[in-house]
């Protein structure tokens, strides 16, 4: 897709003088440079227009006959019960409803009728979350892990949207699953972030719980856990970002662990722990109450926003795969392709050593787009940054989103550390490349949605203030 770039503030202030000049001559005779003036603006309304039919027929397409057991967004298989990437795709939806719900009522009742739908496929009118495996004597919400509570996120936007008790009952048990989580040992109350990671905090961690956490508090009116919340940022920040690279590490560990240094961080920076990082800041800074906590967070939100945008590329506007490592060419091993399957690499039936370059990831990318323009629309960072975060859009538009096949390419389909029994998710630049890239998959069409939202209409919330 190819979009044209906003006018600069520079030339759209010399066009205001110049028509001011011209007017002031004769106010009845419009000035040629205003009539172009105009046709510019027209111009760049139907660009914009356009843009905006595209990735909306892009969202229908990948909603239209989308049974809830095989979502089309899903690439890494999670079926038949509740787990976050669902939950990634299903927050976009939520907030083409709000932006939808005053000015497009139809419209809106298509994302609404959707994602109940969506969502009560797994959740059973009692209130318990279903796992719809054949023979699977699993539970329908994985108890052991912090990912399973990003999707319950959205369950306060079902209640209210329905008052259905069903809801109120999995954000109990979502919740009484997530203080029961193991503490990370020495730290200040942060969550492990498996039962089978214990003593382990990942950036990814604190988009996944964070924001349900928060607005649980506001649901119960249980004002410490906005304290909690502050202090367990405030130990990954001690902990898990670098002074020099202005960056923070994908991992921590309390405990020495294969992958992690004598400090008890992983190797190196990966985009997409940085994006989650990131949004989970500008999505949670919007519910806080007033003060100090609210404050503090908003300045590790323009620390690690100016950190990362240091590492912009120059040409595509976007960030890589490993954010510090440029545009540069590594040879991979080839027991990390093969391991994780990296078909594109495989020859004559073998995985062999190969050239790998480091990538644009569309990602990673999105949720910083994403974040910067939600920040500086709500006034966390200065207005001057809005522009940046259109800027990547736009480069992520331009280089990874096809609108001919309706693809948004350039998305790694999964990345983390360890356990112990794959020694070869080790955080080494060897393995962030070696795992494949793909398309379509939530975790990049998620945060790419949310981004177009802030980009063509500015920060719509929902209801942040729902109570029990």
């Amino acid at each position: 897709m190819r979009i044209k770039y906003f006018k600069s503030m520079l030339s759209l202030l010399f066009l205001f003088v110049l028509g001011l000049s011209v007017a002031s001559c004769d106010d009845s005779i419009p000035s040629n440079d205003s009539i172009d003036n105009d046709k510019n603006d027209e111009a760049l309304n139907e660009e914009e227009s356009s843009m905006s039919n595209v990735i909306e027929k892009y969202i229908d397409k990948l909603i239209q006959d989308t049974p809830s057991y095989i979502p089309a967004w899903n690439k890494e298989n999670f079926k038949g019960r509740w787990n976050y990437i669902d939950g990634v795709f299903l927050n976009s939806i939520v907030s083409l409803y709000y932006t939808y719900k005053d000015t497009n009522p139809e419209k809106a009742a298509k994302y609404k009728d959707f994602f109940i739908s969506y969502i009560n496929y797994y959740i059973s009118p009692e209130g318990k979350f279903l796992n719809l495996l054949p023979n699977s004597t699993n539970p329908g919400y994985t108890t052991t892990e912090l990912d399973s509570v990003c999707a319950s996120k959205i369950l306060f936007d079902a209640y209210d949207m329905t008052k259905d008790i069903r809801y109120k009952k999995a954000i109990e048990h979502t919740y009484n699953n997530l203080i029961n989580m193991p503490i990370v040992e020495n730290s200040y109350g942060n969550f492990s972030h498996k039962v089978t990671y214990l003593n382990q905090i990942w950036l990814d961690g604190m988009y996944m719980y964070v924001p349900f956490y928060a607005r649980y508090a506001i649901a119960t009116s249980n004002a410490e856990i906005f304290d909690k919340i502050k202090l367990q940022y405030q130990f990954i920040r001690e902990k898990m970002y670098d002074e020099n690279k202005k960056l923070y590490y994908h991992g921590y560990s309390s405990k020495n662990i294969f992958w992690a240094d004598e400090n008890g961080l992983s190797e190196n920076f990966w985009i997409r722990s940085m994006g989650w990082y990131i949004v989970s800041l500008a999505d949670v800074i919007e519910l806080f109450p007033t003060g100090d906590n609210k404050e503090y967070l908003k300045n590790l939100l323009k620390e690690a926003i100016e950190g990362v945008l240091g590492y912009q590329d120059s040409e595509t506007k976007m960030f890589y795969q490993l954010i510090d490592k440029g545009n540069n060419t590594f040879t991979v091993e080839g027991k990390y392709l093969e391991k994780f399957k990296n078909e594109k690499y495989k020859k004559d039936g073998l995985y062999v050593d190969a050239s790998i370059s480091n990538y644009v990831e569309s990602s990673g990318s999105s949720m910083i787009a994403y974040a910067i323009m939600k920040a500086s629309n709500l006034g966390y960072i200065d207005s001057s940054y809005l522009q940046k975060g259109k800027e990547i859009f736009e480069g992520i538009c331009n280089h990874s989103f096809d609108n001919n096949t309706n693809t948004l390419n350039d998305i790694c389909i999964t990345a983390g550390l360890g356990p112990e029994s794959n020694l070869l998710r080790d955080g080494s630049v060897d393995y962030y490349l070696a795992e494949p890239v793909g398309s379509n998959d939530a975790k990049g069409v998620g945060p790419f949605i949310m981004a177009y939202l802030q980009y063509s209409n500015g920060n719509v919330s929902g209801n942040n203030n729902i109570k029990f």
